[in-house]
């Protein structure tokens, strides 16, 4: 039985998400330092976990709490006894609602308190060292201060700026020669940097990925980028949350094996690695030890065999399993919605997109899929009309019945929910913005609560909603229904009873926003996409962060007859894995394959 604990520095969590270079899932690259007195040379001597015979990690019968919690308050984990050893390779599991191991991590690197402290510390193999200089945390809490973007199609803004920043230039500026003259001192560092940044470029399959645009890269693709950046400030220790989610399955396998090597190697610069998954992730063959944080606000700690048979009596996801003989469902189509006709998208001789034809109508239910790379991010820009060339090719899209180009992209945004990764970095994280806030601008797909009622303006107009008329009452309500049917009573699979406003429900929306966890922040993004009843929903990874109970309810919400969707929308969600969609076969799903940027309807 397991508690964690915290790093009394309380810097550690502030240098993480100030300090750029430890910003691992930033879409926007930071400026690294590219001289000898950034991170790399300040932090010698070299502190490595290969070489030490102490604990990586103790902790012995701690509680965590919230900072400012006094000790009589109820922790968030509870008696937490952890102690990682440098031959081990730890997992760490949430099971359920409310089993957050990222309240486990945010102990290990100053966000939570722990009571008592370890008496040698958190880390002894530190000894008497600043944590925040060794040990480095790489999740998807992205944004958490701001959005990157306040309009996150900036992403294409190469293309239509002309610029075509390539990964290499942004990215990896080491790997750009500089004819400037140098000391002898620079040169060699810099040598050494570029040596070991090339050995992990190469590694993680990213060289062939180096000169192309940004903008055509796909979210897998970056992320392998921004871990050779994380590697290359030598961390000791390096905790990974969820780092294969939304990854296909040869990349996965690919970073799975990265990780081992790293894990596993004995020079000294390779890092002590750390994992956090959901608990219906497969877990890996060379982790020994699972450490599972349960909903009952304990830990559970021990062998990976012992420890997946007790996960195997913990609430996980059901789905349909490949291979069942099920019978296809029917459903009944309704008004064309979406048709691309023999679109392409190229960036410069690169073809992303070739020749790709898709229908799309009322009640259909699809799953789009392709490895990252194959074209699906670039696919659902155009789709949601964020790309500039959805627009140049008007000819060829129509959307809602009518040309792309005769629909100004804010009206657009008002009758297309998504959620994506991108759109989840973007999102602004202003401390005065509540969840109702968040959700309210789901009417009008932008990023600013507008209206008395925080409900937003009048689609065509922009005009204040009547008070007390019939749109702005539709409105109040529909936020209510989402809160119902995707909030906290969902998550804890309590029964929803139709009753709407009750006093957790009222709580939930007065929190704010940049307060929740990435997995409540994406619950609350779902509701935005939904709240409006826009004809065509995408969901792009959808459940980044999420926990069972919050999986289980969005799926419960999204089946036919759940309330989530009617029978005049269409939805598709993009995932690489069949078990993250919410219907099946029998639900007549139809998955359409991207491979190499060629689109086919597949046998579902």
């Amino acid at each position: 039985m397991l508690p964690t604990t915290t790093c009394p520095r309380r810097q550690l969590l502030h240098a993480f998400f100030v300090r750029p270079r430890a910003r691992l899932y930033s879409d926007s690259p930071s400026r690294h330092d590219s001289s000898p007195s950034s991170a790399e040379s300040t932090s010698s001597p070299l502190v490595s976990s290969k070489t030490t015979q102490l604990p990586i990690i103790e902790i012995i019968k701690s509680s965590i709490y919230s900072l400012g919690d006094p000790d009589t308050a109820e922790p968030i984990l509870r008696d937490i006894s952890w102690t990682v050893h440098p031959h081990q390779s730890w997992a760490v599991v949430s099971a359920g609602y409310g089993a957050s191991k990222r309240s486990l991590f945010k102990a290990l690197t100053g966000g939570r308190r722990l009571h008592p402290n370890p008496p040698r510390g958190m880390f002894p193999f530190l000894g008497h060292r600043p944590p925040e200089k060794h040990v480095w945390f790489a999740g998807s809490l992205r944004g958490r201060n701001r959005g990157e973007f306040f309009d996150y199609t900036a992403r294409y803004g190469a293309l239509r700026d002309g610029d075509g920043r390539t990964l290499r230039e942004s990215y990896f500026p080491d790997l750009v020669k500089h004819p400037e003259s140098a000391t002898r001192h620079h040169e060699e560092w810099r040598e050494r940097r570029i040596a070991r940044l090339q050995r992990l470029v190469e590694e993680l399959q990213v060289d062939p990925l180096l000169d192309l645009p940004l903008v055509a890269l796909s979210n897998g693709q970056m992320r392998r980028a921004r871990f050779a950046l994380a590697l290359l400030l030598h961390p000791a220790v390096l905790i990974m949350d969820e780092p294969l989610t939304g990854l296909d399955v040869e990349t996965r396998a690919t970073l799975s094996d990265f990780l081992h090597r790293k894990h596993s190697s004995t020079e000294p610069d390779s890092p002590h690695i750390i994992l956090g998954m959901r608990s219906k992730d497969p877990i890996p063959d060379w982790i020994t030890h699972i450490a599972l944080v349960t909903p009952d606000r304990v830990m559970y700690t021990g062998r990976k065999e012992q420890m997946l048979d007790l996960m195997g009596g913990q609430n996980r996801t059901e789905v349909a399993m490949p291979g069942q003989k099920v019978t296809p469902g029917e459903r009944t189509l309704g008004f064309e919605l979406v048709k691309i006709d023999d679109l392409s998208v190229s960036y410069g001789s690169r073809e992303v997109l070739k020749s790709v034809s898709w229908t799309i109508r009322e009640n259909s239910r699809w799953h789009l899929m392709g490895e990252n790379g194959a074209g699906k991010t670039t696919l659902l820009a155009v789709l949601t009309g964020e790309h500039p060339q959805s627009f140049a090719q008007s000819q060829k899209l129509r959307l809602l019945g009518r040309p792309r180009g005769s629909w100004p992209t804010l009206q657009l945004n008002a009758r297309i929910g998504r959620v994506s990764p991108e759109l989840h970095a973007a999102f602004p994280r202003r401390h005065d913005m509540t969840v109702w806030d968040v959700i309210g601008t789901g009417f009008s797909g932008e990023f600013v609560p507008r209206g008395k009622m925080r409900v937003g303006l009048t689609l065509d107009t922009a005009q204040e909603l009547e008070p007390g008329g019939v749109q702005e009452r539709w409105r109040i309500r529909r936020v209510w229904e989402v809160l119902e049917g995707l909030g906290p009573r969902a998550w804890t699979g309590r029964s929803t009873d139709g009753e709407h406003s009750t006093s957790e429900d009222i709580a939930f929306a007065k929190r704010h926003f940049i307060d929740l966890t990435t997995g409540e922040q994406s619950m609350v993004l779902l509701m935005r996409a939904l709240v409006g009843r826009p004809p065509v929903v995408f969901l792009d990874e959808v459940w980044t962060g999420m926990d069972e109970g919050m999986v289980k309810a969005v799926w419960r919400y999204l089946a036919d007859g759940g309330g989530g969707l009617l029978p005049t929308q269409a939805c598709v969600v993009i995932s690489h894995w069949e078990d993250e969609v919410p219907w099946t076969r029998a639900d007549g799903v139809r998955r359409l394959l991207l491979k190499d940027g060629v689109a086919k309807e597949v046998d579902p």
